[in-house]
């Protein structure tokens, strides 16, 4: 499994940092890696909701990536599990299922916000992903894309 973690304290109230990270369309605006280029959500954010998102990343290409709202609890949690599509000759078994988060709490100088990435082994290929996670340094990568994705959540926020 391969994952990362990365935590700020935003200077503001859950509900102003909830707003933000609850608009799943605007995630092309907040995600600090700037490869999520559209997404396109049907219906309201609900358990279960799925979407849609352009993904352009430049190790590997552009796709789009279905997504699954996995948990939703306003002003506590947001967290999702990004389906990339397999390629051809890839079964079920090699699907890789990326799974993100934010987590809020409140804290003394606002909201406290967990932000995560995790990627469990698939079933098939978990080789070869790990070499060209290890390749492309990609952990590292979407590292440094978290950290802006938070930075971009607390201008977005705005101040308590």
């Amino acid at each position: 499994m391969w994952e990362a973690s990365e935590q700020t304290v935003i200077g503001a109230p859950p509900a102003a940092v909830w707003a933000v990270v609850a608009d799943i369309e605007g995630h092309t605006r907040l995600a600090g890696s700037g490869e999520v280029k559209a997404i396109r959500m049907a219906g309201p954010l609900a358990l279960g909701a799925t979407f849609e998102a352009d993904i352009a990343v430049g190790v590997y290409g552009s796709f789009v990536a279905r997504g699954v709202v996995t948990a939703v609890e306003p002003e506590r949690e947001l967290s999702w599990v990004s389906y990339p599509p397999l390629e051809e000759g890839e079964t079920e078994a090699h699907q890789i299922e990326v799974h993100w988060s934010f987590r809020l709490s409140p804290s003394d100088g606002g909201t406290a916000v967990d932000h995560t990435f995790r990627v469990p082994r698939p079933e098939a290929g978990a080789d070869e992903l790990e070499a060209f996670l290890e390749r492309t340094d990609r952990i590292a990568s979407v590292r440094a894309g978290m950290r802006q994705t938070l930075a971009n959540l607390e201008e977005a926020a705005g101040p308590a």
